[in-house]
């Protein structure tokens, strides 16, 4: 532990965690401002912890959430926190850095054409691993661990959370230790941003073979609450529903830590959390974005967003009557005013989408938003004889534009972004009726969204790194076959994903993609709410503190200090 003590003054007590309601916040500050002020009048035992806040611990960052894990194995879990927490302790081959820039983790860089770590018929990758590795128990870390790896997640028995890129692999060499050579059954040039990245759902860290090799299954296996990995910091405990301790790895491969110890407190209201940054009990969170105004006028705190590739999206099912023409989605994308759900449900944390892939693909291509225009959408569907019933619904023929979206049970943001959909549906003549589902049946294989039993859904996810959205848009894609929940197919589009896939250039797929998005953005197979960013507050004393816009965004834990 570090010896930056700080003595308290006699008879100062301490201002607590509160339930009390934002609008109380105006007396909680007044409370933290006098203690603080109180605080600073101590003075430090050593030197030790100079420049740092009273209120901070030297070494020790104190982190929390709303949720407690589900587990540790992120190959199991669909969780973003076991995305955030694995992190901490596992290892990838390849991550993204701050910038979105794609570097190597346990690789010792990412394998392209230039480098020679991708062969000329693009079915060949070759990954360079540190030497000298080692997982927290002391073993080595060795190539015949990234193979046991590939196997866990192909394995039939492993409850594994996405599949996509490892499925395309033939076999795996390993001529060395520190050599892995991956045979692909074809050319997939998206392999490298898929294969035990950090980058999008599904993020897959190396696992021990030493530890998991003899198992049928890995789906109960005593790793899952109690994980060794390569990282930055070692798993100490966990007490369930309460809190998380790590420790520093002294032998990580980068250098070590320059935190000694991270702890995870499980809180779960989000008014409280932010009470507890309030406070200085915690030094760094994710912040509600109803609650990012209230954490930028906190003393002592730093509040910031940061990119992140996700999106929210009105997902539409285009098999649907009615929906199965253009002209509806077209006036339907016209319909919503998008900036007014950024700034009246999100508080103006999220941006404008341009497009369906993120800012760091090959091919993004930053489209006009679509614009709000409600008197143009009533006069498309005029125009394509869609005209208002004796109730202001439209109708033409036997289609009546009547529709019901699907949404999960327990986000506040996502039921009031469709409050707010059902009002601008509307205004156009378009009727759209709520139903809720438990959020662990909605997204279930035999559930409404995946089954396509559904008109509309909302929801936020994390965009896939590299642009190619053939299982999800291809003709042959439908679910359950792929996730092409939109019964969605254009030729165009078809024929341009595939295109994109015939080649690992990456200036010529760029050329393929921007025809493609540009044409999606036509033909509207869904619609864009806004670009998701991380919004997140923090001590002032956390030093170091960068985040990658990836699914795990920890990326330099390492780092980080206080």
């Amino acid at each position: 532990m570090a010896a930056g003590k700080v003595s308290r003054c006699p008879g100062l007590g301490f201002v607590g965690r509160t339930r009390a309601p934002l609008e109380s916040a105006g007396v909680i500050r007044a409370l933290a401002i006098l203690a603080l002020a109180a605080l600073t009048a101590c003075t430090r035992v050593d030197t030790a912890g100079a420049g740092r806040h009273p209120w901070s611990k030297p070494g020790v960052l104190r982190i929390g959430d709303t949720s407690d894990p589900d587990q540790f194995d992120s190959l199991l879990s669909t969780m973003d926190l076991v995305e955030d927490l694995s992190s901490l302790v596992m290892s990838y081959l390849v991550i993204a850095d701050g910038n979105g820039k794609l570097i190597g983790d346990l690789a010792t860089s990412v394998p392209t054409r230039a480098n020679g770590g991708i062969s000329q018929d693009g079915r060949t990758y070759v990954y360079h691993l540190h030497r000298g590795v080692l997982w927290h128990d002391g073993a080595a870390f060795t190539s015949r661990d990234v193979v046991f790896s590939w196997r866990a997640v192909v394995n039939p028995k492993n409850n594994v959370f996405h599949r996509e890129g490892y499925d395309e692999v033939a076999s795996i060499d390993t001529p060395d230790a520190a050599t892995v050579v991956v045979h692909l059954k074809r050319r997939y040039p998206p392999f490298v941003t898929r294969f035990f990245t950090s980058l999008q759902e599904g993020a897959k860290p190396i696992l021990p073979e030493h530890i998991l090799g003899k198992l049928s299954n890995i789906n109960t296996a005593p790793f899952n609450s109690s994980p060794v990995g390569t990282g930055p910091f070692k798993f100490v405990k966990w007490e369930r529903g309460r809190r998380i301790i790590f420790e520093r790895n002294e032998h990580y491969f980068k250098g070590v830590p320059k935190l000694e110890r991270i702890e995870f407190t499980v809180i779960p209201d989000d008014n409280t959390l932010l009470d507890a940054i309030r406070t200085h009990d915690l030094d760094q969170l994710r912040v509600a974005t109803t609650l990012y105004d209230s954490a930028r006028r906190l003393d002592g705190v730093v509040a910031e967003l940061y990119p992140w590739n996700a999106e929210n999206v009105l997902v539409m099912n285009n098999g649907r009557p009615g929906l199965r023409h253009l002209e509806v989605r077209r006036a339907i994308a016209s319909a919503i005013d998008y900036q007014a759900i950024i700034d009246k449900v999100e508080h103006g944390v999220p941006v404008r989408a341009r497009d369906i892939v993120p800012p760091t693909a090959i091919g993004y291509t930053a489209n006009e938003p679509y614009a709000y225009d409600p008197a143009g959408a009533r006069a498309l569907l005029e125009r394509n004889g869609w005209l208002p019933g004796p109730d202001g619904i439209r109708r033409k023929g036997a289609e009546r534009l009547d529709f019901t979206m699907a949404l999960g049970t327990g986000s506040a943001n996502e039921r009031n972004i469709a409050v707010q959909l059902q009002g601008y549906f509307h205004d156009v003549g378009i009727a759209l009726t709520l139903k809720q589902y438990p959020y662990n049946l909605i997204f279930a294989h035999d559930g409404p969204i995946f089954t396509r039993r559904f008109d509309f859904a909302g929801y936020s996810y994390t965009l896939p790194w590299d642009p190619d959205n053939t299982v999800y848009l291809a003709c042959d894609q439908f679910s359950p076959k792929g996730e092409n929940i939109y019964g969605y197919c254009d030729p165009i589009v078809d024929a341009g994903e595939r295109a994109g896939l015939a080649t690992d250039d990456p200036a010529k797929r760029a050329a393929i993609y921007h025809k493609v998005e540009r044409r999606i953005h036509d033909t509207v197979p869904y619609i864009p709410v806004y670009l998701v960013r991380h919004a997140t507050a923090r001590s002032v004393d956390l030093k170091g503190y960068d985040l990658s816009p990836a699914i795990a965004p920890w990326w330099n834990a390492w780092q980080w200090s206080i």
